[in-house]
């Protein structure tokens, strides 16, 4: 858990294009950040939720296999709120999932 939330503090890196150590660490770490954005989500810390969500989604357009569908933490992020830095998380989310278009 203490992984995911550091994770959840680098989610400004969760863009398609960059590649980095931490991006390596996000690709093996897919279980863990799965468990931490579940578990912010049943904690109702939907600013974490949203920020390790923008991670599960980059995986999923990079390609990497989840045990989550992020589309579905996206959707629940975006009406449950949490602020407005939570509902941007969740916006780049639906980008990198391709449920928005430009």
């Amino acid at each position: 858990m203490p992984w995911s939330l550091r994770m959840a503090r680098l989610a400004s890196l969760a863009l398609p294009g960059l590649h980095s150590p931490v991006h390596d660490a996000a690709r093996s770490g897919a279980l863990a950040l799965a468990r931490g954005a579940t578990r912010a989500l049943l904690r109702r810390d939907f600013a974490t939720a949203a920020r390790i969500t923008r991670w599960l989604a980059w995986l999923t357009a990079d390609g990497v296999p989840l045990p989550v569908d992020a589309a579905l933490l996206t959707d629940d992020i975006m009406l449950r709120g949490g602020g407005d830095r939570c509902l941007l998380d969740a916006a780049i989310s639906r980008r990198l999932l391709g449920l928005d278009s430009v």
